[in-house]
């Protein structure tokens, strides 16, 4: 009887020793408590002593950029991985209180999870797209295989990397050599992607042939600038306000349907040629896919650059012949995004325009005569209006006077320094109305408008004008996440610890930024 006694005895000892541990977030071991150089809690076992140390040595090269600390365990119940780590890394204080730059990589077996949770100091680097590259791309493989201390060195070391720290040899890992990447979750992605270019491949031709049926005809041309200008004591007043050249040779559709109907022509032209490839010839033994790609391709950029540079340069010579800046008209199509963009695309033709643009820039002057063609400098006897004055005086409107030598006058209008804080009067027609007084009248809230009254003064004649502005109600904005990622960078995340962090250890008093990643295998 003793002896059954004593087997049940030990039985019930060993299940209860057996039994999983369910740690939370006050009983993990703070194993910083012991020194600071601890980057590892490791209460379950799944690291050996080596590799922890291995580990402590990396990431404390890093210590100065980043407190990256790492924490295994079993179980942690019913609880949720991500609001764990962050309720343990604002519970520690992991990281630099002044610039928050802890990260905690939590590692839970039974849910399969793995948690990157970081500060907002540490996600400026370790950003949540680093986090989920390291994760699928270097520590899935190895923990499908069930190697959970492989795949922890090889993501400290990615780490490690990201910091610019030293990577210790022992962490030095190499892929499973039976790890199926076709199996894994990036051949969806690649599948996926390939679908989608293969869908626009074939779209794309018709959408850009309506398009450009649509808007063949709708083209607007630029206006030169003796179009825009005007009138006035027996002068041209050239308005560069209204006639600024964004430097390309279409209004917006022009130059995008003229590239649809390009890639439209090259498109079709490249599947014809390979279906006749396909049907009469041995594409294993002639390369006829390789070189129909690279002429159609060559071709294609070749035919982008010589249509948005030379019309970008005609258009060019166009305006500076009419231009009382002519140089500054070259500077602006030389700086235009898309014909920058043209000329590296196809550079074989794009340097030729390059070198084209530049010696324009160089020979051309920085005021000439629209008119005759002459040098024009500045007319230092010429009387502005009193309005012009005034618009002058307050840095509304910028007005400079010009001659040439045969006595040509001209105005140039431009922006003043605080253009954007005028209106036009509507009693004088100076652009000299200025807010003078604004009072909320009624304030909003979250469940009505608010309304408030601005009194606008002109400066040249003394009309006032009082306006009345709706206030829009208040908003409240509220953040949500799906799927496997859990990760947020506009709001801080405290837990119902985080008043209590700092008796938790010798960590910094960080706090998490919500950010990070959240990854299952």
């Amino acid at each position: 009887m003793r002896r059954t006694c004593l087997i049940l005895l030990l039985m019930c000892l060993s299940i209860t020793m057996m039994a999983q541990r369910e740690w939370t977030v006050k009983t993990v071991p703070n194993t910083r408590l012991q020194s600071n150089d601890i980057h590892v809690s490791d209460p379950d076992g799944f690291l050996s002593d080596s590799i922890e140390m291995t580990i402590n040595t990396a990431l404390c090269s890093i210590r100065d950029k980043a407190d990256v600390f790492l924490v295994t365990l079993a179980s942690i119940g019913d609880a949720e991985p991500k609001p764990f780590a962050t309720e343990l890394l604002n519970y520690w204080g992991i990281g630099d209180k002044n610039t928050d730059n802890g990260v905690l990589l939590l590692f839970v077996e039974d849910q399969h999870a793995l948690e990157f949770e970081t500060g907002y100091g540490a996600e400026e680097t370790l950003t949540d797209a680093k986090c989920q590259r390291i994760f699928t791309k270097t520590i899935v493989p190895f923990f499908r295989e069930g190697d959970y201390e492989g795949g922890l060195c090889a993501g400290v070391a990615d780490i490690v990397e990201v910091y610019g720290g030293e990577i210790p040899m022992g962490l030095t890992t190499t892929l499973p050599s039976n790890y199926d990447f076709e199996g894994s979750d990036k051949s969806g992605d690649y599948s996926t992607l390939f679908g989608v270019f293969v869908l626009l491949m074939f779209a794309m031709p018709w959408v850009g042939f309506f398009y450009w049926l649509r808007n063949r005809k709708k083209g607007t041309r630029l206006d030169s600038e003796l179009n825009q200008s005007f009138e006035e004591s027996d002068a041209t007043y050239i308005d560069y306000i209204k006639t600024a050249w964004s430097g390309s040779p279409w209004e917006g559709k022009g130059c995008l349907g003229a590239l649809m109907l390009g890639f439209s022509i090259y498109v079709i032209v490249f599947i014809v040629i390979v279906f006749m490839a396909f049907r009469f010839h041995d594409l294993e033994e002639e390369n006829y896919l390789d070189w129909v790609s690279g002429v159609s391709l060559f071709l294609y950029l070749t035919w982008v650059c010589f249509r948005q540079n030379h019309r970008v340069l005609k258009k060019a010579d166009t305006l500076a012949k009419q231009s009382i800046k002519p140089k500054e008209i070259y500077e602006t199509a030389f700086k235009h995004t898309a014909n920058k963009i043209a000329m590296w695309m196809a550079p074989w033709l794009g340097v030729v325009y390059y070198k084209i643009l530049k010696s324009r820039i160089e020979h051309s002057s920085e005021f000439q005569c629209p008119t005759c063609g002459q040098s024009m400098s500045m007319h230092g006897g010429f009387q502005l209006p009193e309005t012009h004055e005034c618009e002058t005086k307050i840095k509304a409107l910028k007005f400079t006077p010009y001659c040439c030598q045969n006595g040509h006058e001209f105005v140039m209008k431009e922006k003043g320094s605080l253009y954007d804080e005028f209106q036009t009067c509507s009693k004088c027609g100076a652009y000299t109305l200025k807010l003078a007084k604004s009072e909320t009248l009624v304030k909003a809230d979250y469940s009505h408008d608010g309304k408030k009254e601005e009194v606008y003064e002109c400066q040249h004649c003394g009309n006032t004008l009082t306006k009345t502005v709706v206030i829009p109600k208040l908003v409240h904005y509220s953040s949500s996440s799906s799927g496997s990622s859990y990760s947020s960078s506009s709001s801080r995340s405290y837990s119902s610890h985080s008043s209590s962090h700092s008796s938790g250890g010798s960590f910094g008093g960080g706090r998490s930024g919500g950010g990070g990643y959240s990854g299952r295998w």
